[in-house]
């Protein structure tokens, strides 16, 4: 949905159509946070997530909207449900974003104009103004949906990512968050070919980390998950758990502490299940009633502590918006498989000595187990620490280590 929370305003009210509108809680001394703008603010420079005092220094005639998401779920729930009506393969990816697998439903020739008719129902019925992304995957479908805002349908297909999309800006690339474009520009990495094409792939994980690594190199060559997951809000084929604090957080080593917490407990609630999960989510409250969720989807699933919290540890190091102190953090585990399904597929990033540790581990813990009784004994988290020079100083910044990395 184009600019949601704005347009389902507007819907309710149709005199704020064209006219400059934020949303945002009301508070006496304007330190409240712009939630969503419109378009016709947005060229006077209000944004999402400005202060509420500085958006009006910028646009003195701005209109506020206290926001409503009772309202919000509610527009979502129309539009989803429209979604349903065109086919049940479905994956809602936010409050105001799906993903629709429509392979079954038309012909490759015919999407452009399912496309089309989706966009004006939406727009006459719901008054909701959308983008559409047409592709073979989930990846390059939202970076279509972004090419043309406000009301754009844009296809991308793989033998055009190199035309239409390795000349954008690394930060126009979905999952590229303010950390991991900052290492990146260190990096000169600065569009999505200088990614596709960057040639010293043991550099880059060391920089970015392992999963960003692996995720974001594939995703820069057209990569990506193909399967709609249904049920992805389903709590049957999900595990999770949540800490809500008594108090406004604003240490981050107690929100990982907090992290490391839930994710021994979804860990352990995995085992108990004989699951292990490919997707892993983070859930972010901050006390602006700002909330952002990000996923991450890896190859080899996993029920394992650490390997868990390296997931969404980099998630939190990814997204993690500092300006702000958090209220609620949430962990969950999805697309779930019995762990006698899991099948291991080894990559280039892969070290077979560690692999081969970690199977012997678990499998000592497995028999100590038998012996002893269930979950008598588990593995917890600890700060790794890797056995390499460059790492060896821990207060050594990430950009002294690249001009180490390059001499070596």
């Amino acid at each position: 949905m184009n600019c949601f929370f704005v347009s389902c305003e507007i819907a309710e009210n149709p005199d704020l159509k064209g006219k400059k509108v934020a949303v945002a809680p009301h508070t006496n001394d304007r330190k409240g946070i712009i939630l969503a703008a419109s378009y016709e603010a947005r060229p006077y420079g209000v944004r999402s997530a400005m202060r509420v005092s500085d958006a009006l220094r910028n646009c003195p005639d701005l209109i506020l909207v206290e926001p409503s998401m009772g309202l919000y779920s509610e527009y979502s729930e129309k539009f989803f449900n429209y979604f349903m009506s065109i086919t049940s393969l479905v994956e809602p990816a936010s409050i105001d974003e799906g993903y629709l697998d429509v392979t079954d439903v038309c012909k490759a020739e015919e999407v452009p104009a399912l496309a089309k008719r989706i966009q004006d129902t939406l727009l006459k019925e719901f008054h909701l103004p959308c983008s559409i992304g047409i592709a073979p995957n989930k990846f390059l479908a939202k970076m279509a949906s972004d090419m043309k805002k406000p009301l754009g349908i844009t296809i991308l297909r793989k033998r055009e990512i190199a035309e239409k999309m390795w000349p954008l800006p690394i930060e126009d690339m979905f999952g590229v968050g303010k950390k991991t474009l900052e290492k990146m520009q260190a990096l000169n990495i600065k569009t999505i070919g200088d990614l596709a094409n960057f040639k010293d792939l043991n550099l880059l994980e060391h920089i970015i980390g392992s999963v960003s690594c692996k995720s974001l190199y594939a995703n820069a060559h057209g990569a990506g998950s193909n399967e709609v997951d249904v049920n992805r809000f389903n709590e049957v084929s999900s595990v999770g758990n949540s800490q809500t604090f008594e108090f406004d957080e604003y240490l981050p080593s107690n929100m990982l502490l907090a992290i490391k917490v839930l994710t021994n407990s979804v860990s352990a609630r995995l085992e108990k299940r004989n699951n292990k999960a490919h997707t892993f989510t983070l859930q972010i409250k901050y006390n602006n009633f700002k909330t952002i969720s990000r996923s991450r989807t890896i190859d080899v699933a996993t029920n394992d502590s650490y390997r868990m919290y390296e997931v969404l540890k980099e998630l939190f190091e990814e997204y993690y918006d500092d300006g702000f102190p958090v209220r609620l953090l949430g962990v969950s585990a999805s697309k779930l498989v019995e762990q006698k399904e899991e099948i291991r597929q080894l990559t280039i990033f892969d070290e077979l000595s560690e692999i081969e540790k970690n199977h012997k581990i678990n499998t000592l813990i497995t028999n100590i187990n038998k012996l002893i009784g269930n979950d008598s004994l588990k593995i917890g988290i600890k700060e790794k620490r890797i056995n390499k020079v460059v790492e060896k100083k821990q207060e050594r910044s990430w950009r002294e280590e690249i001009s180490k990395i390059q001499k070596l």
